[in-house]
């Protein structure tokens, strides 16, 4: 929170907007400057968020089985220190849960309204993490993935549900590609969100990086065992293997962004394979409808119970922050 707090300062300093390549990410800046209190405001206004996602998530899940699903974000001590600690990350994946949720109403149900919503909230979404617009590249690949039989052929039509999905999130990025442009003669500026950010540096190399990235995401994946498990029943659910293979494409993107150095240590990896896998899981409606809801039901709660005894007491997530933060709040 000291990170944001800084830049908010440095914002502040010089003429006019001389400081703005250091702003990003401009909402948890802006915040950071309108509201009294410095840091303390800002955890205020973190868990605001957290629970406000996970208040969201309970709105629209169509059975109270859905409440045993937030075990994993909210029995393990690194969700209490993403939750309140890293405004960045929490505004990012509030929206991408929500840009998840209109994803999956308009590329699965056909419902037009929820790719606008998918769009707009990608875009919000990229003014706390510059890794939404790989996100919005993840839903393209997976409406060319799963829409080729019922588009039937029709290739305009997935590059309409692209465009839709895409553009907000590519405008807000050149709008602020613009401003930087035009108001410092620099770009992309620096887009470094977090104190562990390195965007578009390669920190461990390119070759070295990315091997260390794929090892990464697949421990990742092993502790967040909810998302896979989702993605499996998903795919059995919908009779096509190509949902699941696009449920294995965010954590590509996981492994993508580390490789580029964007801030994914195993906590933010868990805390954002969680909430997209509690995300699918309700909007594909495992819980509460068909014939074999029941078995969905026990399978996800078991995996559910594993995943949370796997981060507390067995292979728990970590991060230099979040190590720091313990040891100053447990000793």
């Amino acid at each position: 929170m000291q990170y944001v707090h800084a830049r908010a300062a440095t914002a502040a300093r010089g003429p006019g907007l001389s400081h703005l390549q250091y702003v990003y990410p401009p909402l948890p800046v802006l915040l950071s400057l309108i509201l009294p209190g410095g840091p303390l405001a800002l955890s205020i206004v973190t868990c605001l968020f957290s629970g406000t996602m996970l208040a969201y998530m309970l709105w629209q899940a169509p059975s109270p089985w859905a409440l045993a699903l937030l075990a994993p974000l909210v029995a393990v001590p690194a969700m209490w220190f993403i939750g309140s600690q890293l405004l960045p990350q929490v505004v990012a994946i509030s929206f991408l849960a929500v840009a998840l949720q209109g994803f999956i109403r308009f590329s699965a149900y056909g419902e037009t309204y929820g790719g606008f919503i998918a769009g707009l909230a990608l875009a919000v979404s990229y003014s706390a993490d510059p890794a939404a617009l790989l996100y919005a590249g993840v839903m393209c690949v997976f409406v060319f993935l799963t829409g080729a039989a019922r588009y039937r052929g029709h290739i305009e039509a997935p590059v309409g549900v692209c465009a839709v999905l895409v553009f907000p999130c590519v405008a807000m990025a050149a709008c602020w590609s613009f401003l930087l442009w035009k108001f410092t003669g620099n770009w992309p500026g620096n887009l470094d969100y977090s104190p562990n950010a390195h965007v578009l540096a390669f920190p461990q190399g390119v070759l070295p990086g990315l091997g260390n990235a794929l090892v990464a995401a697949a421990a990742d994946l092993v502790r967040a065992m909810l998302y896979p498990m989702a993605a499996a029943l998903v795919a059995i659910r919908r009779r096509t293997r190509l949902f699941g293979v696009g449920l294995v494409l965010p954590v590509l993107a996981l492994a993508v962004a580390r490789w580029l150095g964007f801030d994914y240590s195993p906590v933010n990896a868990y805390f954002t394979l969680t909430v997209l896998a509690v995300t699918v899981i309700i909007e594909n409606r495992l819980l509460g409808s068909g014939r074999y809801r029941w078995i969905y039901r026990w399978i996800l709660i078991a995996a559910v119970i594993a995943q949370v005894v796997i981060a507390v007491a067995v292979w728990p997530p970590t991060s230099i922050g979040f190590d720091a933060w313990r040891h100053e709040l447990f000793g």
